[in-house]
């Protein structure tokens, strides 16, 4: 099954919560945020599904761990927008079940005012909070929002840092990117995957696209690969985006398996499903609570792979193949890694990358493939070749032993609809 909002604002939120990586300006930022706003307290907080974390605190000193469930910050995640409670008149919030909710908690924790923001992270959704309190009520107005929303934007650039690899995406992109998710906007369009001798088509290759729904006034629009999936990358949101799209393949592939009873489905996986916690069991639940057989499954792991703990890419791959499913590295010929990673892998098979498809019919192309070629045969591994454009390519692909080939020649990523014509 697919993560849940819940699960993924969680785990999203636990990259941020090692106490190790320190940062006086955090520190600096809480304390400026109360002076400047004239409360007695502040806190940086992060919030998984269960617990409280303060990163940074001013006025305490408060526990550095809560329960969830007993903060005033939780129900700023949970309603994504500020929130401001002062506790002088409790009664007046029954209308605002988020206002009225905060004021009780306030009162358990013998607070008179609270105001707090939201934090986002990189995978766009919030990971905790800026607060600021008293013991003392203190009137919300907007001014107090505006400010403590500016300083959370600041606060949030040095959490990025310290995450380790610096803000260097749009956070308006990304959330873009998070929103389409939830809608139901991103979803596979299919490439196929032809036997070169044949012209059959063997299997087809799910790819995310991204169609944004018209208003009544305008059409829907496509937003590129090259646009969406960058902005994305070293993010949970790819995770996010391959379910989303293996979700969406398998019921196509339900229908079209009656038809083409010997066809795969390929699904792209980003390597980000290593670092992630159960990630072989998600992908599994998904694809059983479908009809499609784990054997005609094929998952294509990208080459950057490569930079993941080889032990640990060797446990997500056999655990992948114990269950039916069959893996392939991906864009062979991109990186320094590829041979020995080619060596090391216990894949099914790999695809070569249309850079080296390119040079087919020179002398040094067909040498590369077919030596390639003959290391596939010799190992018992699958190879494609992608990025096949002309009859030219066809034929030295052919001649130096592929079998199977995929690119613009054939067809471009056409959606679901359009399927059932590449069978002809």
């Amino acid at each position: 099954m697919q993560r849940s909002a819940l699960r993924r604002q969680s785990e999203s939120a636990r990259h941020y919560v090692d106490f190790t990586a320190t940062d006086s300006t955090l520190q600096t930022l809480t304390a400026l945020a109360a002076t400047t706003l004239g409360f007695s307290a502040a806190q940086l907080n992060i919030l998984d599904e269960d617990v409280q974390y303060t990163r940074a605190q001013h006025g305490g000193p408060f526990p550095h761990t809560l329960p969830r469930s007993v903060t005033a910050c939780q129900h700023v995640v949970a309603s994504a927008g500020p929130v401001a409670v002062s506790n002088s008149v409790l009664d007046r919030f029954s209308n605002d079940p988020v206002r009225a909710a905060t004021a009780q908690a306030l009162h358990a924790l013998s607070l008179g005012s609270y105001v707090g923001v939201p934090l986002r992270g990189r995978e766009g959704l919030i990971i905790g909070t800026l607060c600021v309190l008293d013991a003392e009520p203190h009137p919300a107005n907007e001014y107090t929002v505006t400010t403590l929303t500016e300083f959370g934007r600041v606060v949030e650039t040095h959490l990025e840092a310290l995450r380790g690899h610096g803000r260097s995406k749009s956070a308006g992109c990304v959330r873009a990117v998070a929103a389409a998710i939830e809608r139901g906007e991103i979803t596979p369009w299919y490439q196929p995957i032809v036997d070169v001798s044949s012209g059959a088509v063997t299997a087809v290759e799910a790819l995310a696209r991204w169609t944004r729904p018209g208003d009544g006034t305008t059409a829907p629009s496509m937003v590129s690969p090259a646009d969406f999936l960058p902005t994305i990358e070293g993010s949970d949101l790819e995770i996010d985006v391959d379910h989303a799209v293996l979700v969406r393949a398998l019921v196509d592939f339900e229908r079209w398996m009656v038809d083409a009873p010997e066809m795969d489905l390929h699904v792209n996986l980003s390597a980000r499903h290593l670092a992630a916690p159960d990630a072989v069991r998600h992908l599994i639940e998904i694809v059983a609570a479908s009809a499609v057989p784990a054997a005609r499954v094929v998952f294509e792991l990208t080459e950057t792979v490569s930079h993941a703990r080889p032990a640990r890419a060797h446990e997500f791959v056999s655990a992948l193949q114990a269950v039916g499913f069959r893996v392939l590295l991906d864009d062979i010929g991109i990186g320094f890694s590829s041979l020995e990673r080619l060596v090391d892998f216990p894949v099914d098979g790999f695809k070569i990358d249309a850079g080296i498809a390119r040079t087919l019919g020179t002398a040094a192309g067909d040498s590369l493939v077919r030596a390639l070629a003959g290391f596939a045969v010799d190992t018992g591994r699958a190879l494609v070749v992608e990025g096949i454009e002309s009859d030219h390519q066809v034929a030295a692909a052919r001649h130096t032993g592929c079998t199977r080939v995929q690119g613009f020649l054939y067809s471009r990523a056409v959606p679901a609809r359009d399927v059932r014509s590449l069978f002809d």
